[in-house]
C-alpha cells in the first residue's frame, strides 16, 4: 500500500491551525543538522509540503481554509460542454498529466516539494513525473512558446509574495479539481468539473502564512474560451519537515472500480 496515509494533518495539529502556529507539531531536529545552502531559501519556500484539505473536509481547518470549487462556474457554452464530458468517467484517461492548477490543488494524499535557486523554484509533485518550473530571473515568456501539460512559469516578487505568471497550456489536462484516482470520492466531487483549455492563463500568489508553518497559493484562473470571468480561489499546504517524496507511478497502482460520489461503477 502507498503510504500517503501519513501525509494526513494529525489531530493535534488541528487546533493548533487556528492559533496560527503549527510548531509543536514538528517532529525533534536531527541530532547532526545539515549545513545550510550556500544559495537559498531567502523566501523559506524550500521544503516538503502537504495540501491541507481531506476528502470528508476539503476546506481543512480555520482560519486557512480551502477555498469551495463554485457549485455553479461561470461556464462559457463550451465550457459547459466540456464540463459535461470530463464528468462522464469514460471520457477519463488514466494517469493523465494534471496541469498546473490540479497540480497545486489535489487533497492530500500526495505532498508536494518546493527547491529554490537563484533563478528559479523547482515544486515537485510526488504523484507526478513532470516539474513545475517557476523562473524568477526576469526573464518573459518565449514569443515561440511551445504548448505544454505544464505550461511557461515567470514570477517575481512583491514584498513576500511571489507572483507566478503561467501561460502555454495544451489544453489537454484532466478536469482541474475532482479525484483524480477515483479511489475515493471526495464531497466535493458533487460539484461539475472543471476544464480548461489553451487559454488558460494562470496567475498565482504565494505566500507563507501561520507563522511559516502554511503556504497559501492564491490563483486566479483566466480562461476565456471555458468561463466569462475570471475564477478565484485560494488552497493551503502545511509545512513537513518530517517527510520526503517518495516514488510513485501511476500505473503501479490500478483501480480496478472507479468510485462517483461515493459508489463504485457497479453501484455498491
Amino acid at each position: 500500500m502507498h503510504a500517503f496515509l501519513r501525509r494526513s494533518l494529525r489531530p493535534a495539529c488541528l487546533g493548533l491551525l487556528a492559533a496560527a502556529s503549527l510548531s509543536a507539531c514538528r517532529p525533534a531536529p536531527p541530532a547532526t543538522p545539515t549545513t545550510p545552502p550556500t544559495v537559498a531559501s531567502q523566501k523559506h519556500f524550500t521544503g516538503v509540503w502537504v495540501p491541507t484539505g481531506s476528502f470528508d473536509d476539503p476546506a481543512g481547518p480555520a482560519p486557512w481554509q480551502n477555498t469551495p470549487w463554485p457549485e455553479h462556474p461561470p461556464f462559457t457554452e463550451w465550457g459547459a460542454a466540456e464540463s459535461k464530458r470530463l464528468d462522464d468517467h469514460g471520457n477519463f484517461k488514466a494517469c493523465t498529466p494534471s496541469g498546473p492548477v490540479y497540480f497545486m490543488w489535489e487533497i492530500g494524499l500526495f505532498p508536494i516539494q518546493l527547491l529554490e535557486a537563484p533563478d528559479q523554484i523547482v515544486v515537485l509533485r510526488e504523484a507526478t513525473g513532470m516539474p513545475r518550473r517557476l523562473y524568477t530571473d526576469g526573464r518573459a515568456h518565449p514569443e515561440d512558446l511551445e504548448p505544454s501539460w505544464m505550461g511557461h512559469s515567470v514570477g517575481h516578487w512583491e514584498g513576500d509574495v511571489l507572483v507566478v505568471d503561467t501561460v502555454g497550456l495544451n489544453g489537454k489536462a484532466r478536469a482541474m479539481n475532482g479525484v483524480g484516482a477515483n479511489a475515493l470520492a471526495s464531497t466535493e466531487d458533487a460539484k461539475p468539473r472543471m476544464p480548461s483549455s489553451d487559454a488558460l492563463h494562470l496567475v498565482e500568489r504565494l505566500r507563507l502564512v501561520a507563522n511559516g508553518e502554511l503556504l497559501e497559493d492564491e490563483m486566479t484562473i483566466h480562461d476565456t474560451k471555458t468561463y466569462t470571468t475570471p475564477v478565484v480561489l485560494k488552497h493551503y499546504f502545511q509545512r513537513r519537515p518530517d517527510l520526503d517524496l517518495l516514488e510513485y507511478y501511476c500505473n503501479d497502482h490500478p483501480r480496478d472500480d472507479r468510485v462517483v460520489l461515493g459508489k463504485t461503477e457497479s453501484g455498491t
